[in-house]
């Protein structure tokens, strides 16, 4: 029997506002998020997933799999950290070992006797190496790993060809095309089922891969450039410029222009407008001809606001981190290297502050806290637009949430 472990560690709050409302390993980057793939790699496998405590009752929703217990075996178990993106499989099979890349754990192999030394917790606020550290082999290697949200947009347009290679192969157009659409390069290109590419699209895969999900619609005179992935139930508007490196998860509806852009569900950016180099996350509404920079007028390297730190990011192109559930309104600017905290609500005609706390409220008169039985209400009407309801645990975890961040908004009056 198989065990895999995929874990959160003690960097998650690195990825915050994108994690407040997911484990680490829930994120997207390339075709898949760290937890699909290892799904894939290993398909016999028994899964158990180790993640921040608030966040159990909503994992215990979304899957089936174990949620912060151990298995009581004496087989082998792998631990795999879910920031990493190995494109292979490390082996469940073999000697004892710890993999290290830069100081970060990537994954451990133990038998069950050393296995049942480690705990969800024990990763998220200790070092399993240090105390393996004597007993198991540790084994230094060379894979990317997440350290910021800048990260997965750096690595996101790679990963998409990796992934595209490793588990799709070649092109399949299993959707309607109707006359007048135009393939480049058509064997790096897969349609799913029940998707409806209209007239006037053209899709150039001569620079990476194209793939489109099951039940997607794009509308008539759409380019899409590869790399990209246009996720299951995702509708884009027609004259949308859908540009290399662009991920768009599931059930969202984009137009515009988009460019190395991860929007990660049901997320509506349906209007004109740039959005670049960005990670957005779900149930965030654009509003028409809201723009973002991702490229200073120096051409120097973007520093993005963390807490009380500033970051270089030794990047020329980056956009914005934006979390879940939030919204702005029509013409909104979004200055280079922004971070935009959960469920804020942005209605001013200046620009935005490069940081902005998770519940937020700002307009031309400044920033307030923004009620939290209010932004409660206002996520439940716009899932329920979509056909979905806010479960108990999913309103439990955004009223935790509030709690969490209320450090962030110390300086925002009520």
């Amino acid at each position: 029997m198989q065990y895999v472990y995929v874990f959160e560690d003690n960097q998650y709050a690195k990825l915050l506002p994108l994690v407040h409302a997911r484990a680490v390993f829930e994120l997207r980057c390339g075709l898949f998020s760290a937890l699909e793939r290892a799904i894939r790699q290993y398909p016999h496998a028994t899964i158990t997933l180790f993640c921040r405590n608030y966040l159990s009752d909503v994992m215990h929703e979304r899957y089936s799999y174990r949620i912060n217990s151990l298995h009581t075996t004496d087989d082998t178990c792998l631990f795999l950290n879910g920031r990493q993106l190995l494109s292979f499989p490390i082996s469940t099979e073999g000697p004892e070992e710890i993999g290290i890349q830069d100081n970060t754990l990537v994954y451990v192999r133990l038998t069950g006797k050393n296995a049942k030394k480690l705990s969800p917790e024990m990763f998220l606020s200790d070092d399993p190496v240090r105390i393996l550290q004597g007993s198991v082999r540790s084994r230094n290697i060379h894979a990317p790993v997440i350290h910021y949200f800048w990260d997965l947009i750096k690595y996101n347009k790679s990963q998409i060809e990796k992934d595209y290679l490793l588990f799709v192969k070649k092109g399949t157009i299993l959707g309607k095309v109707y006359d007048g659409v135009y393939f480049v390069n058509e064997g790096q290109i897969s349609i799913g089922e029940d998707s409806r590419i209209k007239p006037g699209c053209v899709f150039d895969a001569e620079e990476g891969p194209i793939y489109v999900g099951r039940h997607v619609t794009i509308a008539p005179n759409t380019t899409v450039e590869g790399p990209v992935f246009i996720g299951d139930h995702t509708v884009v508007q027609s004259q949308t410029r859908v540009r290399e490196g662009s991920n768009i998860g599931e059930a969202c509806k984009v137009g515009g222009e988009i460019v190395n852009t991860i929007f990660h569900s049901y997320t509506n950016k349906q209007h004109d407008g740039f959005i670049g180099d960005s990670y957005v996350g779900s149930w965030v509404n654009i509003g028409a001809n809201t723009v973002n920079s991702n490229l200073l007028n120096t051409y120097g390297n973007i520093k993005v606001e963390m807490e009380d730190d500033l970051v270089d990011t030794n990047h020329m192109f980056l956009g914005m981190a934006m979390g879940d559930h939030t919204k702005t309104a029509i013409h909104t600017t979004i200055m280079t290297g922004s971070i935009i905290g959960f469920a804020c609500n942005l209605i001013s005609t200046s620009y935005l502050p490069k940081y902005l706390p998770s519940f937020t409220w700002h307009s031309n008169h400044g920033m307030v806290v923004y009620n939290m039985e209010k932004a409660l209400l206002v996520a439940k009407i716009a899932m329920k637009r979509r056909g979905k309801e806010m479960t108990s645990a999913e309103e439990q975890l955004f009223r935790r949430v509030f709690e969490l961040t209320k450090k962030e908004r110390k300086s925002l009056s009520n």
